[in-house]
């Protein structure tokens, strides 16, 4: 995926509105709006925390955002890293899909993404789970929020950990 900067401000401000849309309560100052952050490798990358809708104060589930965007040849920008992720303390469940530190897990484990599942949170059937490529913030959210409002708890005991498919 590639887009102009301009095209990355649009989509940072079409995932906050599809969380809130969904209920999502952002973790944003009063009249902050969210931002992109830009490294001195000229780097853009963003985070988008929010809180989802329960009966509990403080909420109890939390959804978070993560994307790096690196420059191109062209002038563009490229998806480089995710971390897409729920945590839901009120179920005790973590769900995560990454793509970060490329190098390290295509070296390891032949692979660039990767997943957590979590059941109860800190248990896990292995450190890294093998995953699928997340084609954009918006399927991540979309998959997330499915695990969410799922009436059961999905069971992380037979996803395939990238250790034993070595």
């Amino acid at each position: 995926m590639r887009l102009t900067r301009a095209g990355l401000e649009d989509l940072l401000a079409s995932l906050a509105e599809l969380l809130e849309r969904y209920g999502v309560a952002l973790d944003l100052a009063a009249g902050e709006e969210p931002a992109l952050v830009e490294s001195p490798s000229r780097s853009l990358s963003f985070e988008l925390r929010g809180f989802l809708p329960d009966a509990h104060q403080p909420p109890r589930s939390v959804l978070e955002l993560r994307e790096v965007w690196q420059p191109g040849e062209a002038g563009d920008l490229e998806r480089r890293d995710y971390a897409y992720e729920l945590l839901d303390h009120e179920r005790g469940y973590r769900r995560a899909l990454h793509l970060h530190d490329r190098d390290w897990f295509a070296d390891h484990f032949d692979v660039v993404v990767h997943e957590h599942c979590e059941q109860p949170n800190g248990t896990a059937p292995c450190a890294h789970v093998a995953g699928h490529p997340v084609r954009d913030g918006f399927r991540a959210v979309e998959m997330l929020m499915a695990i969410w409002i799922d009436p059961i708890v999905p069971d992380c005991a037979p996803l395939p950990c990238l250790e034993e498919l070595r």
